[in-house]
């Protein structure tokens, strides 16, 4: 309401831009000169407003989000009571979140995890390898945290038939030197509405795959290996608390909560479109 109703008379650059900040904690901005000529320095950015440097307003809503994304992941942790940066703070593949408990990796990339306000990053950052020690049965684990979003940029599932996941908006299985007949390939080509679609354990022989009900989307060769395509979603990789559910507005999106809601997004990047409307017009 206090961004809608600003926006009515903001008249000027600076005042539309005060406008759209009214969602973030005053503290954590500052605004320097007027009129035409101004600065915004938000989420790590220094944002300057003038003739010379078109696009202010549309990076100033990208290092808004970033900043309402930050306080929104803060206000849910301090609602549940938690400490750190809790796994159900971050989202990525279904997949993802089933291999992190299963393989009890989850508190070691909890632990690898940092809260940051920065533009193009917040409100979660973090990188977690670790090396293959076949000897105790661990296998080696790349994985990349960046603006609340899990990628597994490789997971080595098996050293004897050598299997390596990558679990991002796809989920695939990578079967090392396991090239398959075409024949074989065409019959795990079961449509995706089917009933008698393949599950990951009835192709790949690992204890992961025996104890979760995976689909399989697709399989194909891609020279001497074979590519499984798994079915996933992005989710939190943990259940939310209830409270800190209700740290949040309304419409609150289900896999990334700590983001603007829609309504907020078109609310910003209207004001920001405005906004470089008025810089056009005055130059």
């Amino acid at each position: 309401t206090a961004s809608r109703s600003a926006s009515n008379f903001a008249k000027a650059p600076r005042a539309l831009a005060e406008a759209m900040l009214a969602n973030v904690d005053p503290a954590s901005v500052t605004i320097s000169g007027g009129g035409d000529q101004f600065a915004v320095t938000i989420a790590g950015l220094t944002i300057v407003f003038g003739d010379a440097l078109p696009h202010g307003f549309e990076r100033l809503a990208a290092a808004i989000e970033a900043r309402i994304a930050f306080e929104r992941a803060n206000a849910m942790i301090a609602a549940a009571g938690e400490t750190g940066v809790p796994l159900w703070l971050v989202s990525g593949s279904s997949v993802l979140a089933r291999w992190l408990a299963w393989s009890r990796t989850d508190r070691a990339l909890a632990n690898a995890l940092d809260l940051t306000d920065q533009a193009g990053a917040a409100p979660i950052v973090g990188r977690f390898a670790r090396r293959a020690r076949r000897d105790l049965g661990q296998m080696s684990v790349k994985i990349r945290v960046s603006a609340g979003q899990a990628v597994a940029e490789q997971i080595e599932l098996s050293h004897r038939v050598r299997a390596f996941a990558v679990l991002g908006d796809k989920a695939t299985i990578r079967l090392r030197r396991q090239h398959l007949p075409d024949t074989i390939v065409t019959a795990l080509q079961k449509s995706s509405k089917s009933n008698d679609r393949w599950r990951a354990a009835e192709i790949v022989d690992h204890p992961f795959f025996a104890a979760h009900d995976f689909m399989v989307f697709e399989v194909r060769n891609d020279g001497d290996d074979a590519v499984l395509e798994l079915e996933t979603a992005w989710e939190p990789l943990r259940p939310i608390p209830k409270a800190a559910w209700a740290a949040l507005p309304r419409g609150a999106d289900p896999a990334f909560p700590w983001r603007p809601t829609s309504r907020e997004i078109t609310e910003l990047y209207r004001l920001a479109a405005r906004g470089e409307q008025m810089m056009q017009r005055d130059r």
